[in-house]
């Protein structure tokens, strides 16, 4: 499978929630076709556990979604604030 290539530019929405008593901000960016390209999700505790295991669930989704598995296959695999990120974000 080839990984499709955001552009350079590209805009996001930006949106934030509450996950088991933690704040998180998470922010999304979609293909010109409207699926979903990439997603963010900050912690707000700069180098704290709780926030490299958010930015690396945000990663590997990022990376599946620019792979073309599509979103309802993730979240049929995950759990957690990457879930409800993923969720929100998808939501129209």
């Amino acid at each position: 499978m080839t990984r499709e290539k955001l552009p350079n530019k590209r805009r996001s929405i930006a949106f934030t929630f509450e996950f088991e008593g933690h704040r998180y901000r998470a922010s999304a960016t979609r293909f010109a076709d409207g699926r979903l390209a990439e997603l963010f999700l900050d912690a707000g505790k700069f180098n704290s556990p709780l926030q490299q295991q958010a930015e690396t669930a945000a990663v590997l989704v990022s990376l599946l979604l620019q792979h073309g598995v599509s979103v309802d296959v993730i979240l049929h695999s995950i759990r957690g604030p990457i879930a409800t990120a993923l969720l929100m974000a998808e939501a129209p």
